[in-house]
């Protein structure tokens, strides 16, 4: 395994994090897929369990900062953990090339959601 490449793509997840709320998905899935041929799932499973320390760093710091809705956290904490187990649940059922073209899909339409803007006005 690339250790550089690793180095590379923990710095760019940690990065795309802290900016944009994002980096599991959007970063690392792709990249262990096509970097370092990486198997769909086992993608997936890696990118959740370096996420966390990820995320808890980007987390502190921006509560820190009293960038957080705390009130908003706990109700999508608690459904996002019950989501989370029905979809690592349910992506076992599906194989990998369907669920590469399911995620694939789903990047194209936030992309395209996020380009276009959004009914909501802030």
């Amino acid at each position: 395994m690339n250790i550089t490449g690793l180095i590379l793509l923990g710095l760019t997840a940690g990065f795309a994090s802290g900016c944009f709320g994002v980096g599991g998905g959007i970063v690392i899935v792709p990249a262990l897929i096509l970097f370092f041929g990486i198997p769909y799932h086992i993608a997936v499973g890696t990118s959740l369990a370096v996420i966390i320390p990820i995320a808890l760093a980007g987390s502190i710091f921006n509560s820190w900062l009293q960038k957080i809705d705390w009130s908003i956290v706990w109700v999508i904490l608690i459904f996002g953990v019950i989501g989370a187990l029905i979809g690592v649940w349910s992506i076992q059922k599906i194989p990998a090339n369907i669920a590469k073209k399911i995620f694939s899909l789903f990047l194209l339409y936030s992309a395209y959601r996020l380009w276009i803007g959004s009914p909501v006005k802030n």
